[in-house]
């Protein structure tokens, strides 16, 4: 340790600062510095000026450290590397796909540009790779050492760590699909991306199709499936639930056994039996023709469901697939507003397609040619196309005849036919469930958290966070790791979501994303050789409230600090 001495010359007082050593067991001076008088020394100090810094880099710093910090928690990478093994060089694969997952739940990009965010991350610094070793190359070339055997691997390794790390409640799991337009060319060859049927209406494009099984609480991604765009609900289901009954070996480690729940879409005689055989629990909505008597029952049939305001309903036991079970049918004040303003709207719909129909017929028949000469089958194609809004064809009457070698058009609202819909099917839904011990209010809640899910695939959707977009893949293969990766970013998300709620901070994922991108890490640079001036000067961004408690639930300090 240095100590300053003064020394006397001349009658007048140096000051040095020395450090001493023992040389032979005696102390010895063995270095020193000269320092000056004490006025020369006070001059300095008061002449001093701070060290001016060259610069500030900025690096996305709240989200990033967030999510790998869940990511190290679940030990994500090492269930990736497990899977699909490489030599030590570079990257891993399981840092190639956190680091895509990261950025789909954050700032979503392409491969071409994911190196260049990657550098302006604190990922840079802690993980000491270069934006090259993340060139789009290398990622596809890591991404086609990704099969279809080692994401189901990964799926089985992070189910047990999730809930072992978690003790995520899987007594009640949600199923459904959905799916995403896709860029690829009609001459590209592609299983996976099929036109089908958009729910975003893009249905001139081709699509993947996406299932999902998600926690009922915090929807925590347990399962995925990418599948091709034109399989409908009800073909995938009896594929898929073999794959959700083998999982369930995992589930059904702990107690209770989970109830799984999806909606009447993908009700089939194959899938339920599977589900049957294996005494797997479910809830689910049946389609209205499996048991239409019991929607067309007389309202005062159904009885007020507690808990459930604006909700009525009544239960029945029937054998439904070689097991009894417990259907309930139910009557929604909401539901039945929502469909008889659809009716009205199909209507007026109707109305204006059948009259802009019949006009061009009128001309016709007043020796006004227009166009092609219309015929019977053409009239009748048009009318059935019209027709196809949901119940048009019970209540709008459409008769298509000949009159002088000409079709005719006459049609009407068959008012009846709208009472008798009003009185005994609007606003009514059948569900389904093997549990015959529950009440009517405990299925009827269990189904309508199904709503959830769709709130996993709005998040999916979102234009800013955990975004499918864009897919620039045009392989099965790396459709699939697409796939894969964005599931990943959603299953980090909502366990970043989890882990806030649990610290008391209620958030939305979005709004949670939103908040910790804002926090931003702070490297201060200065020239080298400055005196003083450290090498190592980073810190966070000022930060509100809200964020100084997301950084203490996440530990962002610590995990900044290690790197």
């Amino acid at each position: 340790m240095a100590t300053i001495i003064s020394k006397k010359k001349k009658g007048r007082t140096y000051y040095y600062a020395v450090q001493c050593q023992r040389v032979d067991g005696k102390p010895r001076i063995v270095w020193q510095k000269y320092l000056g008088t004490i006025d020369a020394i006070v001059a300095r100090a008061n002449d001093a000026t701070p060290s001016r810094p060259v610069s500030a880099v900025l690096s996305e710093a709240g989200g990033v450290a967030a999510l790998l910090r869940i990511a190290q928690r679940i030990g994500l990478v090492d269930i990736i590397d497990a899977a699909v093994p490489k030599r030590n060089q570079g990257p891993s694969v399981g840092q190639y796909m956190l680091l895509a997952a990261i950025n789909r739940a954050l700032a979503p990009r392409s491969k071409l540009r994911i190196g260049t965010w990657y550098e302006q991350t604190v990922l840079r610094r802690l993980w000491g790779f270069t934006a090259r070793d993340f060139s789009s190359q290398r990622f596809w070339d890591h991404m086609d050492m990704i099969s279809d055997e080692a994401i189901e691997q990964v799926q089985e390794g992070l189910l047990e760590t999730v809930g072992r790390e978690y003790a995520i409640d899987t007594r009640v799991l949600l199923y459904d699909t959905t799916n995403f337009f896709t860029f690829l060319a009609t001459t590209n060859q592609s299983e996976l991306a099929k036109r089908g049927r958009n729910k975003l209406k893009r249905h001139d494009l081709r699509q993947v199709g996406l299932a999902l099984l998600v926690s009922q609480q915090f929807q925590i991604p347990l399962l995925h499936r990418v599948y091709p765009g034109n399989v409908n609900d009800v073909a995938l289901f009896p594929d898929i639930s073999r794959d959700l009954i083998s999982r369930f070996g995992t589930l059904t480690g702990r107690t209770p056994e989970p109830t799984v729940v999806w909606d009447r879409g993908n009700v089939s005689d194959e899938g339920m039996e599977q589900f049957i055989v294996s005494g797997t629990h479910f809830v689910a909505g049946l389609p209205a023709n499996r048991s239409p008597e019991l929607l067309a029952s007389p309202l005062e049939r159904f009885q007020q469901v507690s808990g459930c305001p604006g909700t009525r309903a009544f239960s029945t036991d029937e054998i439904v697939w070689a097991k009894e079970c417990r259907i309930v049918t139910v009557y929604t004040e909401s539901f039945f507003a929502k469909q008889l303003a659809g009716v009205t709207n199909n209507i007026v719909k109707c109305q204006k397609r059948l009259a802009d129909l019949e006009k061009p017929l009128r001309l016709w028949h007043q020796g006004k040619r227009r166009g092609k000469r219309p015929t019977i089958a053409g009239v009748r194609k048009a009318v059935r196309n019209i027709l196809s809004l949901q119940f048009m064809k019970q209540i709008v009457t459409v008769a298509v005849r000949e009159e002088n070698g000409l079709p005719a058009l006459e049609h009407r609202v068959d008012h009846a036919a709208l009472q008798n819909l009003i009185d005994h099917r609007l606003g009514r839904t059948l569900l389904i469930s093997d549990h015959r011990d529950w009440s009517a209010a405990d299925i009827i809640t269990t189904y309508r958290s199904l709503a959830a899910v769709e709130e996993a695939f709005k998040n999916m959707k979102n234009i800013h966070f955990l975004h499918w977009q864009p897919a620039y893949h045009w392989t099965d293969q790396k459709l699939r790791v697409h796939g894969f990766y964005c599931v990943l970013g959603l299953l980090l998300a909502t366990l970043a979501r989890l882990t806030a709620v649990q610290a008391g901070i209620e958030l939305t994922v979005p709004a949670l994303l939103d908040e910790l991108t804002a926090i931003r890490e702070v490297a201060v640079i200065y020239p080298p050789g400055t005196p003083g001036a450290r090498k190592d000067c980073i810190t966070l961004s000022s930060m509100s409230p809200r964020q100084r408690k997301l950084a203490e639930c996440f530990g962002l300090a610590e995990l900044l600090a290690g790197g």
